[in-house]
């Protein structure tokens, strides 16, 4: 009976950061991230945990080995679960890998500043890094550290980050205040910082969630938003966000002047004017007391408030353009219940005959005289000031009648 053999070639997927070479059945993960100093004395007697069944240390006396699974270094095999070559990760997978060469008898401070690619061979690792021995004994001007190297680490996966307002596209009116809002997050660690940017400059870095800064004060222009997040030292930088800034309309109400008096029930007719520096005025919506009047879409802007009771009344206008408001100015004025027109005694002095009569401060009244009680003639039309109102006329020989009449609104 003939018997077929097959090879499995098996590749994995590796997390961001950490090269994958492919072998025979399985996938070695190599360490090419930030490098770490490491120190060990008689003193401190420090170990190096490089995997959970890897951690590296040095006795009184001897090589290295493996305090995970050895308890003292034995020539030749220790550290259990390692292999070593002299070499660089540039070429880690040509190496040949054998017993560890820092041996107390193979004289390791010779081996100082030599640089070994380590490959952690427990049956739970498939792991290469990178090691340069600094120390050894008093070799290397180490005083009394008995050894220590640097190495490379696996490398962190890097953040994720996006700006999550404003949307881009956003419109804002001038000098604009925007709050701008960052989603970062890591998949092992903490993102340690955020910093915003707008057109390239640094407007602040915040270290900790919520990721959010306001930027105040911004003239009309085009605004280039990112944001760069940081953790265990690698940064990743969020897709573009652009806004513009847009000076805003401007909007006043051009009549009635702030102050003026009506008569209830009063018809206002309330007028506006309204330009953009950018673009064209869309609308312009009335208000009175908050209340919405109407809205209008093209020029002249111009409306009627009808019949408003006696009460105060605070007239607003809003222009938008280009998706900007602007509000104008508040007019106030007040609407009466005309007080009847009662023409006190008169009386002559001085050549002048005089008498007063009750109005609406604000109100505009009419003066007539007539000789005969047919014809009347309109003497002085005045705008009442106060309550009552003066009227004074030169006294004549003949008769003369005199009569008040309230004018209507304007």
């Amino acid at each position: 009976m003939k018997t077929s053999k097959f090879l499995l070639l098996v590749r994995t997927a590796v997390p961001a950061g950490l090269l994958a070479v492919t072998s025979w059945g399985h996938a070695s993960t190599v360490w090419n991230g930030p490098s770490i100093a490491f120190y060990h004395t008689q003193e401190n007697n420090l170990q190096d945990q490089l995997a959970a069944d890897v951690k590296l240390t040095r006795g009184s006396s001897g090589g290295l080995y493996n305090s995970a699974m050895e308890s003292g270094a034995v020539s030749d095999t220790s550290p259990k679960g390692t292999a070593w070559a002299v070499g660089t990760l540039a070429n880690f997978s040509t190496l040949s890998y054998g017993p560890c060469p820092l041996e107390a008898g193979n004289r390791p401070p010779n081996l100082v500043n030599t640089t070994f690619v380590v490959h952690l061979t427990s049956a739970s690792d498939d792991i290469y890094l990178q090691l340069t021995l600094t120390n050894w004994g008093g070799a290397g001007g180490s005083g009394d550290k008995t050894f220590g190297y640097i190495r490379t680490t696996a490398s962190a996966p890097p953040p994720t980050i996006s700006i999550t307002n404003p949307v881009s596209g956003a419109v804002f009116g001038a000098p604009a205040t925007v709050s701008i809002g960052a989603s970062a997050s890591v998949s092992s660690g903490t993102v340690t910082n955020v910093q915003f940017f707008t057109n390239g400059v640094s407007l602040k870095s915040v270290t900790t969630a919520p990721f959010i800064v306001t930027a105040g004060n911004l003239a009309a222009g085009a605004y280039a938003l990112k944001a760069v997040a940081t953790a265990a030292g690698i940064s990743a930088t969020s897709s573009v966000v652009n806004i513009t800034v847009l000076s805003p309309p401007t909007v006043s109400i051009t009549n009635p002047v702030s102050g003026a008096v009506f008569a209830a029930p009063a018809n206002v007719s309330i007028g506006a004017t309204a330009t953009a520096a950018s673009g064209t005025v869309t609308n312009v919506q009335f208000f009175t007391n908050g209340v919405s009047l109407a809205s209008l879409t093209a020029a002249p802007f111009t409306l009627t408030a009808n019949n408003l009771a006696a009460g105060a009344y605070t007239l607003t206008a809003v222009a938008k353009a280009s998706g900007i408001l602007a509000t104008s100015t508040p007019v106030n004025v007040t609407v009466v219940n005309p007080a009847p027109v009662v023409i006190s005694a008169a009386s002559v002095s001085g050549g002048l005959f005089s008498f007063s009569y009750a109005g609406n401060a604000g109100l505009s009244y009419v003066v007539q005289s007539s000789s005969n009680l047919v014809n009347w003639l309109p003497v002085t039309t005045n705008l009442a000031a106060a309550n009552p109102v003066p009227f004074s006329n030169p006294a004549t020989n003949g008769v003369q009648f005199f009569r008040i009449g309230l004018l209507p609104n304007p």
